[in-house]
């Protein structure tokens, strides 16, 4: 995540774009105050700025919706959208820290399919995943993170279920963990993994790591557009 410190008026109103969710895109004023903690006088504010530039419409109810200024804007991010952009760099940052291979799947219907790949820096290291790789969900930890989510794709996170290990599972020389990446509306886009042979990647080493991983995993999830209330119980973990 982004360290630097923001303008607080700027975040507010941000914290108003934000309160609106699919099944909540229409607001009352009272319900946008609890939602944000905001004081009703700094929304009517920031409201202004907000519905000049199309953000905010208020309706002939006297209740808020999100404007088309949205929609605009997200038009222009699809139009430059592309995943290796977001994804690529993740992984490099996985390397760099540990070494170890980083790798993104994504599930094709019975299958895992190797996105992006990052090769270990280590002289022994994971030479088993290829770019394009396609295999049939097995025992490892990405297919199992592609049970999970895929099954509950809505499920609460929690550090233990944001994580899974595999140790010898498919190859017996070799270990891995993964962790689910999130997009738009906690949409479930795929799993992302770190591996390495058994010899150096046992299950104290994998803990060692695991944090490195989690807080990359929810910060590729939040550039990819999902909401940070989701990832509070792993934070406080």
């Amino acid at each position: 995540m982004n360290s630097k410190a923001g303008v607080a008026a700027v975040d507010r109103a941000f914290d108003i774009l934000n309160a609106f969710q699919r099944d909540k895109a229409v607001l009352t004023l009272a319900e946008i105050s609890r939602i944000t903690g905001l004081y009703k006088s700094t929304i009517l504010r920031l409201m202004g700025s907000l519905e000049k530039y199309g953000f905010i419409w208020q309706r002939a109810d006297g209740t808020y919706q999100l404007g088309p200024g949205v929609l605009r804007l997200a038009s222009i991010f699809q139009d430059s959208f592309s995943l290796r952009e977001f994804v690529e760099p993740i992984l490099e940052e996985l390397v760099e820290a540990t070494g170890e291979g980083a790798t993104f799947f994504i599930r094709d219907g019975d299958e895992q399919v190797c996105l992006f790949r990052v090769d270990g820096r280590h002289s022994i290291r994971d030479y088993n995943i290829r770019l394009g790789d396609r295999q049939p969900l097995n025992n490892g930890a990405a297919s199992t993170i592609f049970r999970r989510f895929g099954e509950a794709p809505l499920l609460a996170l929690n550090p233990d279920n944001f994580v899974a290990e595999s140790f010898g599972n498919v190859d017996a020389e070799m270990a891995a963990l993964a962790t689910p990446i999130f997009g738009s509306n906690h949409a479930f886009l795929g799993a992302l993994t770190m591996s390495g042979p058994l010899v150096r990647f046992n299950e104290a080493y994998a803990r060692s790591i695991m944090p490195l991983q989690i807080a990359a995993s929810i910060r590729l999830s939040l550039q990819l557009g999902d909401n940070p209330a989701y990832y509070a119980a792993l934070k406080a973990g």
